[in-house]
């Protein structure tokens, strides 16, 4: 996947926001983010065979600290609690939390791949509040939607193709916050028929607040798709 064309949408909408003085600091930040996290979920990818649950995201938090879900040397975070693997488990049982980000990240991937479970991100850009000029919470819901449509063909797509590889009938596509489906207006469902023959059924995962909703992971990882 080519950054450069992503680093010419993403310069033309600086320039057409008149902000355009920021975008070689902000370019540079973004490219390492996106460097760094296609590389980590790419690795995390490959070591799965079949996929049961395409968890879909915005994008990566990343920032200073280099936050994202496959970086080993990060904690998890509301995006993905380390006792929200208990949903994988058949029976309610406690998940004893290790000490160390590295032994939790750890048990965090195997039960991942072993489970056919990924996570997905509608957006290559990594945008942070505290790095970037633009961000997902600060720029208007015409602009949201250009990004999301001007990068679809040179990154969502072809990450979906990844996807539909290891995906079946029995494949959940899923939404980890209610407000991203409200948001981006049904337009993943849109790219997702266009590419497969077949018919997922795509849901939510979000509970209360920013929690996740572990019961109905768990139901949909034992082939229960019953709300």
């Amino acid at each position: 996947m080519k950054w450069e064309k992503l680093s010419n949408i993403l310069k033309e909408i600086y320039q057409e926001q008149n902000i355009l003085e920021y975008f070689i600091e902000d370019e540079k930040y973004l490219k390492n983010a996106f460097e760094v996290t296609e590389t980590l979920w790419m690795k995390q990818y490959e070591k799965i065979a079949n996929l049961k649950i395409v968890m879909i995201s915005e994008a990566p938090l990343f920032g200073k600290e280099q936050t994202y879900i496959y970086n080993p040397n990060t904690p998890t975070t509301v995006f993905f609690h380390f006792k929200d693997l208990e949903a994988f488990f058949a029976q309610k049982e406690s998940l004893e939390k290790p000490k160390t980000v590295e032994e939790q990240k750890n048990i965090l991937y195997d039960i991942f791949s072993k489970n056919g479970f990924l996570t997905l991100d509608i957006f290559p850009f990594a945008l942070n509040p505290k790095h970037t000029k633009l961000h997902y919470r600060n720029i208007s819901k015409k602009l949201y939607q250009k990004l999301l449509q001007t990068t679809t063909r040179e990154y969502l797509i072809p990450k979906l193709e990844l996807c539909l590889k290891k995906s079946d009938k029995d494949t959940h596509f899923v939404y980890r916050y209610k407000r991203l489906f409200d948001k981006t207006e049904s337009h993943f469902e849109k790219v997702l028929n266009e590419l497969s023959v077949q018919v997922y059924q795509i849901s939510s995962i979000h509970g209360t607040n920013m929690s996740l909703n572990r019961e109905k992971l768990r139901r949909l990882l034992q082939g229960n798709n019953d709300d």
